[in-house]
């Protein structure tokens, strides 16, 4: 089985359509989302409608969360983009994301938004020092998770965590085999809102039978997906962050 892992589509419409087209070219036969697939950007019912017919399994981050409870984070402006976010979706969407789990399992691995630990507390995972804690609460060997919105894969060696290096091609791919015997924890970036200072929207693609990941970048129309910030409420700061691949709000 080859699977492309999705996380933080946030409402960009253009750079999901351009990874799903990525991943169907390099063989994807199973599509899974870790998360947010709305906020942000301005598109959240188009990326639901287009990405939830392909998936097989999904989990709910916490922008999703924002939405369903709204002020959860105590961040005025999230709650107006919730609000802008809300008046975007039909009921049905919104009863859709509200039926995810906060993780699930597929295919052998189990999938997160943040931390496998505790999910409910959005936790990020940027270092060794979390990802051994993360991985001691994972029965899987693999466990895919977003939030950072920055490529990342951990990995636990004989009892000893360590992050390795991620290096892109001229292409925008990073191949990573898998060894076995070994536990991953693996951070596929951001389709809509990269923030490692690279705009192109990142995904991971896993074969299960030649134990090969992919991490990918996707060249997209980004200027055109900056343009919609403004419908839900949010700076212009975000725009350009959003043009850069830098974080819009310091984390």
């Amino acid at each position: 089985m080859n699977i492309a892992v999705l996380s933080d589509i946030h409402a960009n419409r253009e750079a999901l359509v351009a990874v799903l087209e990525d991943a169907r070219h390099l063989g994807a036969d199973s599509f899974c989302s870790l998360g947010d697939i709305i906020g942000f950007n301005g598109d959240p019912a188009a990326c639901i409608d287009i990405v939830r017919p392909l998936l097989c399994a999904a989990v709910r981050g916490n922008h999703e969360a924002a939405l369903l409870q709204r002020g959860l984070f105590g961040v005025p402006l999230y709650t107006t983009m919730m609000d802008r976010t809300a008046a975007m979706l039909h009921a049905e969407q919104i009863a859709w994301l509200r039926s995810l789990p906060l993780q699930t399992s597929y295919a052998g691995m189990r999938l997160v938004h943040a931390s496998p630990g505790t999910p409910e507390t959005w936790q990020r995972i940027a270092t060794p020092a979390e990802a051994t804690t993360a991985l001691s609460t994972c029965t899987e060997a693999i466990c895919f998770f977003g939030h950072t919105h920055r490529p990342a894969v951990f990995c636990t060696k004989a009892g000893y965590c360590t992050a390795l290096p991620i290096c892109y091609d001229a292409e925008g791919t990073c191949t990573i085999p898998l060894e076995e015997g070994v536990r991953y924890l693996i951070n596929p970036g951001s389709v809509g809102q990269p923030r490692d200072m690279e705009w192109k929207a990142a995904y991971a693609l896993i074969n299960t039978e030649t134990q090969h990941l992919l991490l990918r970048r996707v060249a997209y129309d980004v200027h055109a997906a900056a343009a919609k910030i403004e419908r839900t409420g949010l700076p212009p700061t975000f725009a350009e962050a959003l043009l850069r691949g830098a974080s819009p709000t310091g984390d």
